[in-house]
């Protein structure tokens, strides 16, 4: 288990999310969130999720084909002003 963090961008509902594995396949998992993701309900816990995509250097993406060997969880977290 890894865990991180990274930055979201605002008023987009179009998220993106990349694994990137060095001379692997990167798994691409699409972010269920809405444009203004500031409701409470997104401060807990998402189910996990499987990735949407897997691509290889030079290819274009595609679906994965079977089981997944990863899997994300995520929450948002922000900073009341």
């Amino acid at each position: 288990m890894r865990a991180g963090y990274v930055e979201v961008y605002y008023r987009t509902s179009q998220r993106l999310f990349v694994l990137k594995f060095p001379d692997h396949e990167d798994r691409i998992f699409r972010l269920s969130l809405p444009a203004n993701p500031m409701k409470a309900k997104y401060r807990a816990w998402s189910d996990w999720k499987k990735p949407d995509f897997v691509a290889k250097a030079g290819e274009q993406p595609s679906r994965p084909s079977g089981a997944s060997d990863y899997q994300i969880r995520y929450k948002v977290d922000y900073q009341d002003q």
